[in-house]
């Protein structure tokens, strides 16, 4: 699992980097020599789009999402272990339906040949970030909820 985690997290850091690089780059050539790289924009916005789905899985995985705890905070230790095994299920189908909804959206864009306007590349393999970001997510969550599930037994 440890290199599953590292391919993650060395794909989102590359990203950023390579994002960083290129905007810097269009950013120099367009305030110096008065031309930009015309296709930098879209590229970035695209591989911004797989960072985030990427990225969202690893959150999942270090359990570092965005929550509101206000309600968390109040409840008794048992009901803060019930409470977070529901968000995780809630998460779970929502995860679900990105990959069904996601892999709906890669095939109608498959078989309607889009291309993006600038880069010429099929369009579907921006929209791949959904189904594929999703399941990371996926597979994070269900074994957090194992584990919860777990420890909730021993406990």
């Amino acid at each position: 699992m440890k290199i599953f985690y590292k391919t993650e997290e060395a794909f989102v850091g590359i990203s950023m980097m390579a994002v960083t690089l290129l905007l810097f780059v269009n950013i120099v050539l367009r305030f110096f020599f008065s031309a930009g790289i015309s296709w930098t924009e879209e590229l970035v916005r695209y591989t911004i789009i797989w960072i985030t789905f990427i990225g969202a899985s690893i959150c999942f995985r270090r359990g570092i999402h965005v929550g509101i705890d206000v309600l968390i905070d109040y409840l008794p230790e048992k009901g803060k272990k019930i409470l977070s095994l529901i968000i995780n299920i809630m998460a779970i189908a929502l995860m679900i339906c990105l990959i069904k909804y996601g892999s709906d959206l890669v095939m109608f864009s498959m078989n309607s040949g889009q291309l993006t306007p600038a880069l010429q590349i099929k369009m579907f393999w921006v929209y791949l970030a959904i189904p594929i970001g999703a399941l990371l997510s996926l597979i994070h969550l269900v074994i957090q909820t194992y584990e919860m599930i777990r420890n909730f037994k021993t406990s």
